[in-house]
């Protein structure tokens, strides 16, 4: 009895919560709609800061934070959607506009063919898509074979081949995506003017600038400091107030 109460109150405060930040979002909303931009990031922050997430959540703060020509929270807030929704293309041609605003310019090298069509085709889909791809196709391996030891038509043998295939192809984008979500962490840079140092500390060497905006890879925390990575390669330390990590 006293777990069932437990479990209303834990599903009455969630819905509680959740009714909340929905109310709050709409302000955030509305404040955007009539050019109110620092109540909109206000309200889309708290929402945040609350623990609850969603794509239009971040693509809106994007915006909002776009308009008020806040660089570094329009790509922090437009990364963070595109995260979770790889195939948001409004976030990413937003994002490619506020990174031409981006001091750094830093370009990525061209990766061979074969691998420029594998990535666009695993950007077809998000995480989720591909594990229901892969899971509907196991449900239809298991059909395709209960009808072959049924009644062993070729046909069904030669289907049953495909759908393996397309499962394994699936299964393999499904555990690269959660591979990337899990071991790649990154950060953009919060303030104006960086100097990144050697080692975690404020009396190490100066290494090399970066500025407000800066998408970079994060490689470790040690106490109040990160250590980063640029495209290139650079590497060096920087203070954890002077970033904010992706969600």
């Amino acid at each position: 009895m006293r777990i069932g109460l437990k479990i209303l109150i834990i599903l009455f405060s969630f819905l509680l919560s959740a009714s909340n930040n929905n109310m709050i979002y709409e302000e955030g909303l509305d404040a955007y709609r009539n050019g109110q931009y620092d109540l909109a990031i206000q309200k889309f922050e708290s929402i945040i800061s609350n623990n609850w997430e969603s794509v239009e959540l971040y693509y809106n703060l994007g915006n909002a934070y776009y308009r008020k020509a806040n660089i570094s929270g329009a790509v922090w807030a437009y990364e963070s959607c595109i995260k979770l929704s790889p195939i948001h293309e409004n976030a990413k041609y937003n994002l490619k506009l506020t990174n031409l605003q981006v001091t750094d310019k830093i370009d990525f090298p061209s990766p061979p063919f074969y691998l420029s069509w594998y990535l666009k085709f695993k950007k077809l889909f998000t995480l989720s898509d591909w594990l229901n791809i892969s899971i509907f196709v196991l449900l239809l391996i298991s059909i395709a074979l209960l009808f072959f030891k049924m009644y062993l038509i070729s046909i069904i043998k030669y289907i049953l081949n495909i759908l393996i295939i397309i499962f394994f192809c699936s299964s393999f984008i499904t555990m690269h995506s959660l591979w990337i979500l899990e071991s790649n962490k990154f950060g953009v840079i919060y303030t104006k003017e960086i100097q990144v140092r050697s080692e975690p500390n404020d009396y190490s060497t100066y290494l090399f600038k970066v500025h407000e905006g800066l998408k970079v890879s994060i490689q470790s925390i040690i106490d109040d400091w990160i250590e980063i990575e640029l495209i290139d390669g650079k590497k060096g330390w920087i203070s954890r107030k002077e970033i904010r990590l992706i969600n």
